[in-house]
């Protein structure tokens, strides 16, 4: 009679290995999956939640230092969806949380990173200042030459405008009409029009650093669309100190107030 092969040694380790691969092909095939959706996730969070912003400055000192790593909400006041129609960048905000309030440590888009004469959105410089002054307010502060003063418009306020209050608004107008002011014999025009006053259609903010005397903030380059802004911060979730290189322990988690 014919006697059963038994299996050698080889065979028995290939079948080994065989499964071997398959349980390693499983894991990696898991891995995958895993790691695609927590990257599905990163970016749902990251781009309709929060966003992670660094700081290089003291100007918001003790509040933030140079170094400091925050998680801003963009629930406050809402995401923005930005289009463009005829050259000109319009932007608009979804439902957020909430309004942005008075003491907000606010991260935005610098007015005039690109031209010092001419509001810009450019995503290439942020800012981060306290918001001491919300649309309503009238804001104060003193200078060299005396006391200021600004009032902060609302979407329908209707405001004369005259050479006293011209330096205060021509940016914000030239911003939201997208036309070219100017002052002639103390009299303003809104290209060949005469300008006697104008209605607003968006929200302004006066933004000042904790570390106000050294911060370049709205008592310099004037007052804030709410279209710049991008958040509010909440935590500080990482930080570095600048002189010694070494992580800031005592900073991290540290919520901002």
């Amino acid at each position: 009679r014919d006697q059963p092969r038994s299996r050698g040694l080889g065979d028995v380790y290939k079948r080994q290995e065989v499964r071997k691969m398959k349980r390693i092909g499983k894991k990696l095939m898991y891995m995958a999956l895993s790691l695609f959706v927590i990257f599905q996730v990163y970016l749902f969070i990251r781009f309709y939640w929060i966003v992670s912003c660094f700081i290089p400055t003291y100007s918001m000192a003790p509040t933030l230092l140079g170094g400091d790593y925050i998680i801003v909400s963009m629930q406050i006041p809402g995401r923005r969806i930005m289009n463009s129609d005829s050259g000109r960048l319009l932007v608009h905000r979804l439902k957020g949380q909430r309004e942005v309030q008075r003491n907000d440590v606010v991260v935005f888009n610098f007015p005039y990173a690109e031209d010092k004469e001419k509001m810009i959105i450019s995503m290439n410089t942020f800012y981060c200042k306290r918001c001491v002054g919300v649309p309503g307010d009238t804001c104060r502060w003193c200078e060299a030459t005396g006391m200021r003063e600004v009032y902060l418009p609302k979407i329908g306020d209707v405001l004369r405008i005259d050479s006293c209050n011209y330096e205060h608004y021509y940016k914000c107008i030239e911003y939201e009409t997208g036309k070219k002011m100017s002052l002639k014999m103390g009299q303003v025009y809104l290209e060949d029009s005469l300008l006697e006053s104008f209605r607003f259609n968006h929200k302004y903010y006066f933004m000042r650093g904790d570390n106000f005397n050294h911060s370049y903030d709205s008592r310099g380059w004037g007052i804030l669309p709410d279209d710049f802004i991008l958040g509010v911060g909440q935590m500080i979730w990482f930080s570095k100190d600048e002189v010694t290189n070494r992580i800031s322990w005592n900073r991290i988690f540290r919520r901002i107030e």
